[in-house]
Parts: C-alpha cells; structure tokens; sequence
C-alpha cells in the first residue's frame, strides 16, 4: 500500500488566525492552516504551504486536531492490516483529540472514493453523511465508532476507505458579522482498506439520503490555458512544469469564479462548473456538496475524472435554486482512487474552500 495514504494516521492541524490589526469585521474568520507530519511511522498528510508568517506576533493557534484508527492490527512492517467485510453492518472503531475552536468536528467517510453513509456509536442513531459533534476538553482522546453496511464492493475486492475531518463544519457565514468561512471546513484524512469476504448488501438508508438536484451533468475536457495557471499562481507562480507532480482546481458558479460568498436567485437554475488539472495519470471521484450532503443525479453522487497532461477535467451541472435553503454551504471534495499507482508522489484528497451560495438578507 501507498505509504502516503496508510492508517496509522495521527494528524496535527495548526489553525493561524490573522489578528492583524485594520481587518474589517468581514475578514475576522480568515485563517489557514499548516498541517505538521504524524507522530507515528507510515503516516502524512498534504504539504499545503503556509502562506502567513506564523512567527508574526499578530498571528495566535486557534487549536489542533489529531485523528486515527483506534488499536490498529499490524504485520511484522508495522503496517495496519486490512479491515475485513464479512457481511451484514462493519464497525471501525476511530478515535479524536482536539483543542481550541477544533473541538467542534465533522467526518466524512469514503469507500473507493464513493460517499458512504454511517451510525455514530450506536445502531439507534440514524445513517447520516456526516456527524457533527463538539468534543468536551483540550487534547483529551475521544473513542468513538463508524458503523456501516458498504455500498460498494464485491467478494475478493480490497477497497480504500478514506476518513475525512472537516473542521468547524457548523459555522457557516451570516453576511453581517462574516462573509468569508477563512481556515474554517479545512480538511485532514486518515485511510485504509477494507477486505471484502462478502458482497456488499444493499443500503436502502443510501438512497432515501440521497438528494438528487443535480440536472445536466456533463463530463468534458479542454485545454490549460495561461489564464487558467495565472488565477492559481499566488506567492508561486503556477506553471506547466508544476502540473506534473501537483492538482489544482476551479469552481465557477453562473459563469465567474467565486470565493467566499455569491448571492444566487431565489428561483431558476444555478449553473457549476468544476474543472480540475494536474498531475497527469492520477483519476479522482468527484462529489458536489451541500451542507455536507453530498448531491447526486439518477446517475450516482460521484464523477470520476481522469487527468492528463495539458488538459482540463470539466464537470458541468445545474441545480435549481428552488431546492436550496436561504444559506448554503457548497464545496467539491475529490478523492483518488489510483493513488497507489504512485508510490514517491504526494497524491491525496483535494477539497474545495467552502462557498456560500444564499439568497439575499432580510
């Protein structure tokens, strides 16, 4: 297995808020993150770069984060051994230590890079997407447990599940007091592989959460143009030559890229369009989410994108604005599913910055 995405994986998140003095009251919540490596062997996360001086004296920790398998089987490498699927509801017993404003936290899980919905705990909690839940005390380590049926995989297949964090998934901007999510709904992974014994059984949860709004989805490439590598390049400048080993991303709503908010109607259709590029040879599972739901058409919840050299990967869609709340929380999480395939390359999950999409003020 890609030692890059394996299992023992305890991840630190160093959350920098920008204190600097003359921000308006928009930009209080603007924040990045430096993830630090694990603490235990065969674990990373994504090398995102810092772009703040965290020596600043106007920068402070806001908290951390740290999240892995509890009590992991290993073979004599040290590795973790393959969770195993025999049939009915599996349970992954998980734990979490956080501090600070990361106390307040959300998993997302993933089976070959397909949305997978669980219980929290116990069989009486409802299958959710995502739960969210506030851990009581600094750095104390919290167990808890995924219970799940897969809704994918067949006897004999070895599938990756991913395990994804999303900090602060709760705060979601007001357009009065904040416009902007900052460092907030930042993510960090943990991953396996499940062994499956049995066919995976049918999840009649899955389809009933399903939130199927997505209309004229459609898959297409074009090629990388300067002005596409110019939107990425900030204190790097983003060239052909970073394509190879790196995967960036774009999302436009109604035809203009977005940042932090964008008003949408308060009925018709809303179009998205999300393109991704880099790191030739690498195929990622797409999802398009709402409130942390993930959205689907007839078709599925997830759109694989296979990325080549000099090219685009586009995903057209249309949701209309009728099946929207008044606030919105919308981002794309892309998950690989051919990591493996590159051993010496740092190839993990992408997501989104979070975008509001609302629909006016009273």
């Amino acid at each position: 297995m890609n030692t890059k995405r394996v299992a023992i994986l305890t991840i630190l998140l160093t959350i920098i808020a920008i204190l600097a003095a003359g921000c308006s009251s928009n930009n209080s919540n603007i924040a990045t993150t430096t993830p630090t490596n694990s603490v235990e062997p065969d674990s990373s996360v994504k090398a995102t770069g810092n772009p703040f001086d965290t020596n600043n004296p106007n920068t402070s920790v806001l908290g951390r984060i740290s999240h892995g398998f509890a009590n992991p089987q290993l073979d004599k490498q040290g590795k973790m051994v393959p969770l195993q699927y025999n049939g009915g509801e599996m349970k992954i017993n998980y734990r979490v230590a956080a501090s600070g404003k990361a106390k307040n936290v959300g998993f997302l899980l993933f089976i070959d890079g397909q949305p997978q919905p669980y219980k929290f705990n116990t069989t009486e909690r409802p299958y959710e997407y995502m739960h969210i839940f506030d851990l009581q005390n600094d750095n104390q380590e919290t167990p808890f447990t995924f219970m799940f049926t897969p809704i994918t995989g067949k006897k004999g297949d070895s599938l990756h599940v991913t395990i994804v964090s999303v900090y602060n998934p709760a705060f979601i901007p007001d357009m009065k007091e904040n416009s902007s999510y900052g460092g907030y709904q930042t993510t960090l992974e943990a991953g396996g592989t499940i062994l499956f014994n049995k066919d995976a059984g049918e999840l009649a949860a899955s389809s009933v959460l399903r939130q199927e709004v997505l209309s004229n989805v459609r898959l297409s490439k074009e090629p990388v143009t300067q002005e596409l590598l110019d939107n990425q390049s900030g204190l790097e400048a983003v060239n052909q030559e970073s394509l190879d080993k790196k995967v960036y991303s774009e999302t436009s709503v109604d035809g203009n890229v977005r940042l932090d908010n964008y008003q949408i109607k308060k009925s018709g259709t809303i179009h998205i369009s999300f393109k991704m590029f880099g790191h030739p040879g690498t195929r990622y599972r797409n999802t398009f989410y709402i409130n942390h739901q993930p959205l689907s058409n007839p078709n599925g919840d997830s759109f694989e994108t296979a990325l080549t050299k000099g090219n685009v990967e586009v995903i057209d869609a249309d949701i209309k604005a009728e099946d929207l709340g008044d606030f919105n929380t919308f981002y794309v999480i892309s998950i690989p599913v051919n990591a493996d395939d590159f051993p010496n390359d740092v190839v993990v999950l992408e997501k989104t910055p979070s975008l509001l999409l609302y629909k006016g003020l009273e």
